[in-house]
């Protein structure tokens, strides 16, 4: 008797004991409790190289900036042959178109005036360039000048035509000082370098454009040109020059007194000076110019 109730006291003893430790199971196999989940694996991504560009794939390879000043020769539009001693002339043929817009009075008179000449006297040029190089010696000038000079007629003044018909002498008639003449045009140039002498480099081109004469009182008298060009310069330092230039233009030029265009000529003389401005990197210069001189 007394045994079976040690037992028994020994039984409740050890449930008492496990009551904690079958909790604590309970409590870590809750289903609310969640494990974090494992961060993905990011895969490692190689780097793209950069494409390197040569000279060759820039197809512009500089510019240039050019500010001028100098001269042009001026130009005759007009040159009427003297009357012969038996020419007659029918009423308004030998009228000449006076600068305010008017008749020249004396140019109805011929027989004391005769052979009018119309011209432009030389004066002073300025203007600008815009250089394109597309290769090493070609460029592609966007240029405009600007010249002021003026704008005179001449006739063969004869005193007196019944005695002394062979003493005559060319006199000014008439005059506008406010001629301003403008042209403005693209010109294929090429730098020869090849010919290169004393650190002077040749250049030469042909342009075409359009060119303004502009009066203080008679209308505008426009055309189209051609141009020739060759030049002459000199590198004082790095992507700075300084040149001497001619450019002889040739273009129709209306006049009014023979009712169709008289070809013009005339020549711009001009200094000026240059700045390249290169948009090739200097990595890739250096590398083309390490060429050339293999």
């Amino acid at each position: 008797m007394k045994f079976r109730n040690l037992v028994s006291l020994l039984f409740a003893l050890g449930l008492l004991l496990s009551g904690p430790v079958l909790m604590a199971q309970e409590e870590t196999e809750d289903p609310a409790v969640t494990v974090p989940a494992e961060e993905p694996i990011q895969e490692a991504t190689v780097p793209i190289p950069e494409e390197v560009l040569t000279y060759e794939d820039y197809s512009v390879k500089g510019y240039t900036l050019t500010f001028f000043a100098g001269q042009f020769s001026g130009a005759k539009y007009l040159e009427n042959m003297n009357l012969a001693e038996r020419t007659k002339l029918t009423e308004g043929a030998g009228d000449i178109r006076a600068y305010d817009g008017g008749i020249l009075l004396v140019s109805q008179d011929p027989v004391h005036y005769t052979g009018a000449h119309k011209e432009i006297k030389e004066g002073p040029a300025y203007g600008g360039r815009i250089g394109i190089y597309v290769s090493d010696d070609f460029h592609l000038d966007i240029l405009g000048t600007y010249a002021t000079g003026e704008a005179v007629t001449t006739m063969l003044y004869t005193p007196d035509p019944e005695n002394f018909p062979d003493k005559a002498e060319r006199i000014e008639v008439d005059r506008d000082d406010g001629y301003k003449m403008m042209k403005g045009g693209l010109a294929l140039m090429y730098d020869a370098t090849p010919a290169t002498f004393f650190g002077i480099v040749p250049q030469l081109g042909f342009g075409l454009g359009g060119i303004i004469n502009r009066y203080s009182e008679l209308s505008d008298v426009t055309g189209l040109y051609l141009e020739g060009n060759f030049g002459l310069n000199f590198e004082l330092f790095n992507n700075f020059q300084i040149g001497a230039r001619a450019d002889l233009t040739n273009y129709a030029f209306d006049v009014e007194e023979l009712g169709y265009s008289n070809m013009v000529n005339f020549v711009t003389f001009s200094l000026g000076m240059t700045v390249f401005l290169d948009v090739i990197p200097p990595e890739v210069r250096a590398s083309h110019l390490a060429e050339q001189s293999n």
